[in-house]
C-alpha cells in the first residue's frame, strides 16, 4: 500500500504508486493506495486550507491509471486526526487495511498532531513484521515534486512549468453559462485551484459530448473563478449548465 495525501496526483505520487505495484506483484498481493477525503487543515486550520489540484474524483481516477487496484480514501474527521501514530499504523494499516508492505514518500506525516513521521512507521512496521520503503522525494527542475510547490506556480501562471511537475496539464472543470458570439463563458466548480487572472492558450474539451474532442483556443481567466473562452471553430457549443474542461497549456499575457 501507498499512503499520502496524493493531492494532483503529480510525477513523485506516481512513483509511489509504481513501487507499491512492483512490491505487490512481489508478493502476489493487490496494490492499494490509502489517501484521505480533503486536507486535514480543512478541520483543523480551516482558513489556511490549501487549494485543491483536483477533485477526490479525479485523485481516484489517475490513482487507478497510476496502477492501484484500489483506492482507499479515510473520511477526515476529529476521530482520525486525534488518532495517535502507533493505533493508526496497528489498527487502520495492519488490522483493517491488512497492508502486508507500505510505501510512503520520505516527507510523509500522520497521527496526531501529525507527530509520526516515515522513520517512526518504518519502526512501528518493523516491529510488526511488515516492510516499510522510504521513497526520497523526486526532484524535477532543481527543486523537489510536491503539491505545495506547484500551488506556487499555478498561482504565479507558470502553468507550464507546474505540468512538468504534474506530468500533465492542470486541468479545470466548468459550468457553461453564457454564449455570446464566439465567446463561451463558464464558471469554475469550487474546490480546484484556478491559475492567476490572464490569458492562457487552453485544450478545450466538451464533457457533455459523446464525441469528446479536444481543441486548443484561448481563455481569460477572471478573479472570480470565471472563463472567457474563445470557441475554436468547429468546437460545437456546449449548452448552457453543460460541462467543459479546461487543460491549461502557457501562460500567454496578463488580461
Amino acid at each position: 500500500m501507498a499512503i499520502g495525501q496524493f493531492d494532483g496526483v503529480h510525477r513523485g505520487h506516481r512513483e509511489l504508486v509504481s513501487r507499491a505495484r512492483r512490491k505487490a506483484d512481489e508478493l502476489g498481493v493487490a496494490a492499494g493506495v490509502v489517501t484521505f477525503s480533503r486536507h486535514p487543515a480543512s478541520l483543523l486550520r480551516p482558513l489556511e486550507e490549501p487549494p485543491s489540484l483536483c477533485t477526490l474524483h479525479d485523485k481516484v481516477e489517475m490513482l487507478v491509471e497510476s496502477g492501484a487496484d484500489f483506492v482507499v480514501a479515510l473520511p477526515v474527521s476529529a476521530r482520525l486526526l486525534q488518532t495517535p501514530p502507533a493505533d493508526f499504523v496497528t489498527t487502520t494499516l495492519l488490522r483493517d487495511l491488512q497492508a502486508r508492505s507500505i510505501v510512503v514518500g520520505a516527507n510523509f506525516r500522520f497521527g496526531h498532531k501529525a507527530v509520526g513521521d516515515a522513520g517512526l512507521l518504518r519502526d512501528i512496521g518493523r516491529a510488526h513484521g511488515t516492510d516499510v520503503l522510504i521513497v526520497d522525494l523526486l526532484d524535477v527542475d532543481e527543486g523537489p515534486v510536491s503539491s505545495t510547490r506547484i500551488r506556487g506556480l499555478i498561482a504565479a501562471g507558470h502553468v507550464h512549468a507546474a505540468a512538468r511537475l504534474l506530468g500533465r496539464e492542470h486541468r479545470l472543470d466548468s459550468v457553461v453559462t453564457a454564449h455570446r458570439q464566439d465567446v463561451i463563458t463558464a464558471r469554475f466548480r469550487a474546490g480546484v485551484m484556478p491559475p492567476a487572472p490572464g490569458v492562457y492558450e487552453v485544450a478545450v474539451e466538451d464533457l457533455t459530448s459523446l464525441n469528446r474532442t479536444r481543441q486548443t483556443t484561448a481563455a481569460t481567466i477572471g478573479p472570480a473563478r470565471s472563463a472567457r473562452i474563445l470557441a475554436p471553430p468547429s468546437f460545437a457549443r456546449p449548452p448552457v449548465d453543460g460541462q467543459v474542461r479546461l487543460s491549461f497549456l502557457r501562460h500567454v499575457r496578463e488580461a
